[in-house]
């Protein structure tokens, strides 16, 4: 199943070869929450301040199911 992930430029380093103009399509068999996927792309959660799921705010813990966009970010201000 199909998640679409963002990330905001301070987060991109971690993920090679990321596409900021069209994000990164990430295949999960199964849901995941989305502290599993901060894990499975190697970013370390302390640089995950902002949550976004479908565009409604999120959490370490909320599920993702087929077809959810992501977005994640570290605001500085």
């Amino acid at each position: 199943m199909p998640i679409r992930v963002q990330l905001s430029p301070l987060i991109r380093k971690y993920v090679p070869h990321y596409d900021h103009a069209s994000g990164l399509q990430l295949i999960i068999d199964t849901p995941h929450s989305v502290e599993q996927i901060i894990e499975k792309l190697n970013i370390p959660r302390q640089e995950v301040i902002s949550i976004m799921i479908n565009g409604y705010p999120g959490k370490f813990s909320s599920t993702v199911n087929d077809g959810d966009s992501v977005t994640l970010a570290k605001v500085i201000g």
